[in-house]
C-alpha cells in the first residue's frame, strides 16, 4: 500500500557518498569556522551553523540519488559519521586559527575579533591526532572563545553551545540523505521516481485520519478540488504531490499534505504543512486521472 525501500545499495555508492563527503567538509568547515571567527555576533553564528549542516547534508542528499542507495537505515548512519567528521575537522581549522592569532581588534564594547592566519601545518596534524585536539577542549571552554556583552561565556555554558552546535550538523547531515533514501524507487527500472506537484489545491481535510483512511481504502473521490478566489486566498488547503518512474508506469505514488497559511507581525505569509499521506501507491490510471483533475489550476471570481 506504501511505499517501503528495498533496502539495496551500491559499493560506488556508498564509496561516493563518504568520500565525497568526507573531502566535501573541509572547505565547508574552513567557510564556517572563519565566518565564526570573524562575525562576533550569535544570532549570525547560529544562522551560519544551520548552513554548514544544511549544506553538507544536501551534498549527502545529492550523493545518495547519484549512488541509488536505497536503504536509509544504512545511509543515515553512514550519514552522521560524516556530520561527525565534518564537527571534528571544524575544531582542527579552529585550533590552526588559534595557532595563528595576533592581536584582538575592539568593535565597539560589544564585540571584538582577533586576526588569525591559517596554519596549515597544525591542521594536518591536528587531523591526525584526534587525542591533542581533545585534550585542548577543557583548556577553551575554562578560558572561553568568546565574549557577549563584555561577559566571556564559559565553563558549562560553553559545553552546552558546543553540544548544541554538534546536535544541529549531525543532525542535518542526517536528516537530508536519509529522507532521500526513503524516495520511491523503481526496481524495475532501475530509476529514481520523480516528483511532481500538482498545481491544483484541494479542500482542506480536518480529519486526517479520515481522510488518510478514505484513501488508502481507495476512494479517490474523497480528494475535492478546491476553488479559490481572492476572499480566500488565506484559506487552508491541501497539496497533491505525485512520484512517477519515468519508465515504469507501475511506479506512481501519492503524497497528500494540509496547508495552513499563517502571517506574522509584519502581516507576511508563510505555509506551515502536515502530512497527511505519504508515498501510497496509486494505480497507473487513477493517477493519470488524479493529474487531470488537479493538473489545472482553476480560479473563479467573487
Amino acid at each position: 500500500m506504501y511505499y517501503q525501500p528495498s533496502g539495496r545499495f551500491t559499493v560506488s555508492g556508498i564509496l561516493g557518498l563518504l568520500g565525497v563527503g568526507a573531502l566535501v567538509a573541509v572547505p565547508l568547515a574552513l567557510l564556517y569556522v572563519y565566518a565564526v571567527w570573524y562575525i562576533p555576533f550569535i544570532y549570525v553564528n547560529f544562522a551560519v551553523t544551520l548552513g554548514f549542516g544544511f549544506g553538507l547534508g544536501w551534498t549527502l542528499k545529492k550523493m545518495v540519488r547519484a549512488g541509488k542507495l536505497r536503504n536509509p537505515r544504512l545511509v543515515g548512519w553512514l550519514s552522521v559519521a560524516i556530520g561527525v567528521w565534518a564537527w571534528y575537522v571544524q575544531w582542527c581549522v579552529y585550533i590552526a586559527l588559534l595557532a595563528g592569532a595576533g592581536e584582538t581588534e575592539s568593535l565597539g564594547s560589544r564585540a571584538s575579533f582577533t586576526h588569525t592566519t591559517f596554519q596549515e601545518d597544525v591542521f594536518l596534524g591536528s587531523l591526525l591526532n584526534p587525542g591533542a585536539v581533545f585534550s585542548v577542549l577543557p583548556g577553551l571552554a575554562e578560558d572561553g572563545t568568546w565574549s557577549i556583552f563584555s561577559v566571556t561565556v564559559s565553563g558549562f555554558f560553553l559545553y552546552l553551545i558546543w553540544l548544541i552546535e554538534f546536535l544541529i550538523i549531525v543532525f542535518l547531515a542526517w536528516m537530508l540523505p536519509h529522507s532521500e533514501a526513503g524516495v520511491p524507487f523503481s526496481e524495475l527500472a532501475d530509476e529514481w521516481a520523480e516528483k511532481t506537484t500538482l498545481p491544483q489545491r484541494a479542500i482542506h481535510f480536518i480529519d486526517a485520519a479520515a481522510t488518510k483512511a478514505a484513501l488508502e481504502a481507495a476512494d479517490w473521490n474523497h480528494l475535492q478540488v478546491r476553488l479559490q478566489d481572492e476572499d480566500t486566498a488565506l484559506a487552508p488547503f491541501s497539496r497533491l504531490h505525485f512520484y512517477r518512474a519515468p519508465s515504469d508506469p507501475e511506479c506512481c505514488y501519492l503524497s497528500l499534505e494540509n496547508v495552513t497559511i499563517e502571517l506574522d507581525k509584519n502581516g507576511k505569509s508563510s505555509e506551515k504543512t502536515a502530512d497527511v499521506v505519504e508515498y501510497l501507491r496509486v494505480p497507473p490510471r487513477v493517477c493519470t486521472e488524479l493529474h487531470t483533475r488537479f493538473g489545472t489550476e482553476i480560479k473563479v471570481q467573487a
